[in-house]
């Protein structure tokens, strides 16, 4: 069977997003920007040349009919990821060292920002706390310093083995639902998607498949949408036919009872994600992008956890 992997992020911002400082020089920060920037080109130069070829192959995979051609594209696809995993691992080390060698710049913190918001990895929240605690005081206190401090805490209370945030808002319905509604009683997945979002729409298939399964065991879905367009997001539920489980709009949410937005909770910050949570609240399992491989591992997890 052939493997679809789709990342959910396919932008490598290099160097790191400019945001407004008002209590550093402008040109200050824009001098960080240029030396960063003649550091991480060689390896940037890299990610993107490998990120146009994996675009050409994803597209002659999708006009391809023969199985063995299509193979041996894949086959293709899957060494290009092996390379681009390394080239990422590469970037984030020149970026490490230039947050080291620069505590007093605002370019580090931003740097930080930007890597924990893309980071799968518990090990390297190790290593961007202690940069963080290693940032000049004055950049540690900012208003986007406790902004980040906030992100690490989400960061680890989002994690497998971490009791799930609690929320109580409004679903499609205009109907108040809590996340505690479900403790003791049912299995949660969370599946933070919007109408827009292709990678999104490939997976409900499957989900469709799975709550068909599992529904009559425990299993409840509730999908958290990024959508600010009422008409297109019920639109895609009712093209997917995907109503037959809960669905709620952070953005459109009329009558928010939680002020805290659900996506900061649960740090998504790129879609989709999916998030199973088991009876007792804990987070058993995260995934984040779409396709066969992160469906198999729910798949799995379900059978083992419901079924058993």
């Amino acid at each position: 069977m052939l493997l679809k992997r789709t990342f959910a992020l396919l932008i490598y911002f290099c160097p790191f997003i400019l945001t407004a400082q008002s209590s550093i020089k402008k040109h200050t920060y824009a001098d960080d920007e240029i030396r960063l920037a003649k550091l991480t080109k060689p390896v940037s130069a890299e990610i993107n040349s490998n990120n146009k070829l994996m675009r050409k192959k994803y597209d002659l995979l999708n006009i391809l009919s023969d199985s063995s051609a299509k193979n041996k594209v894949q086959q293709d696809i899957d060494s290009l990821f092996k390379i681009r995993e390394k080239l990422e691992s590469q970037l984030t080390t020149v970026q490490f060292d230039f947050i080291r060698n620069n505590p007093s710049s605002f370019l580090a913190l931003d740097g930080l920002t930007m890597i924990l918001s893309k980071s799968e990895e518990l090990p390297l929240y190790d290593t961007i706390k202690s940069l963080f605690n290693n940032l000049n005081k004055n950049i540690q206190n900012s208003t986007d310093g406790r902004k980040f401090k906030l992100m690490l805490v989400n960061k680890k209370k989002s994690e497998e083995g971490s009791l799930a945030p609690d929320f109580k808002v409004r679903d499609i319905d205009n109907k108040e639902i809590s996340l505690s509604d479900f403790r003791n009683k049912k299995f949660v997945l969370l599946d933070f998607w919007a109408s827009w979002c292709e990678p999104c729409r490939d997976d409900m298939p499957f989900l469709k498949k799975i709550y068909k399964v599992y529904r009559r065991k425990d299993l409840e879905i509730i999908g958290i949408s990024k959508d600010d367009n009422l008409s297109l997001w019920k639109k895609a539920i009712i093209q997917d036919s995907i109503g037959i489980w809960r669905h709620i709009s952070v953005p459109l949410n009329i009558q928010p009872i939680d002020s805290s937005a659900i996506t900061n909770k649960y740090f998504v910050y790129a879609i989709p994600v999916k998030i199973l949570i088991n009876r007792d609240g804990i987070i058993i399992g995260r995934w984040t992008g779409s396709g066969e491989e992160n469906i198999a591992e729910l798949k799995n997890l379900l059978h083992k956890d419901i079924d058993n």
